[in-house]
């Protein structure tokens, strides 16, 4: 009964902490101090799609938490008009629209996570090769929000230039427009 207690309350506490959005570690709605507006620059954003909305769509299977914490949201990157995801078959999604934007809400955050002069191709190839670098989903190891903080990471600090891994064969990616 101790230890059904204990469970119930690390579960109460995480779901409490994703939903501040974990400010004090990422900032409210991001942070894009770290990567700022520059004149040949592109901004990106962090979106969510309603997780619970998407497990009634999916017939009840489990997708992962939030950026950094345990935030009840589908999370995906938003550049150049194109919506990069992450599920739980451990492939990644490009597409001109989010997976389950026909019946679940969510939309890019009001303002951009940050700014990248990165072509196109070189964060689907990051997407395309996602898995091969950092490996299978798990549902708190790598799950959406692991490699939504991966390709922000790709498009904040490479420049213009691509990451290697980005450029590997690999493809665990599925691409629709």
């Amino acid at each position: 009964m101790q230890c059904f207690a204990f469970l119930a309350l690390v579960v109460v506490a995480l779901v409490l902490v994703g939903q501040t959005d974990a400010w004090w570690l990422v900032g409210r709605n991001g942070n894009n101090n770290q990567c700022p507006s520059r004149e040949t620059a592109t901004p990106y954003y962090f979106g969510t799609t309603d997780l619970s909305c998407m497990h009634r769509n999916i017939r009840g299977k489990r997708s992962a938490p939030s950026r950094g914490t345990l935030e009840w949201v589908h999370r995906f990157i938003y550049y150049k008009g194109y919506y990069f995801e992450f599920f739980d078959n451990s492939k990644a999604y490009i597409s001109t629209q989010t997976q389950f934007a026909n019946v679940c809400p969510g939309g890019p955050e009001s303002s951009p996570a940050g700014y990248s002069e990165l072509d196109i191709d070189c964060i689907k190839g990051c997407a395309r090769n996602y898995r091969c670098h950092f490996g299978t989903y798990s549902l708190l190891g790598n799950n959406c929000h692991h490699f939504t903080n991966e390709i922000s990471q790709v498009l904040c600090t490479s420049g213009q230039s691509c990451p290697s891994w980005c450029l590997d064969d690999c493809n665990h990616a599925v691409e629709t427009n």
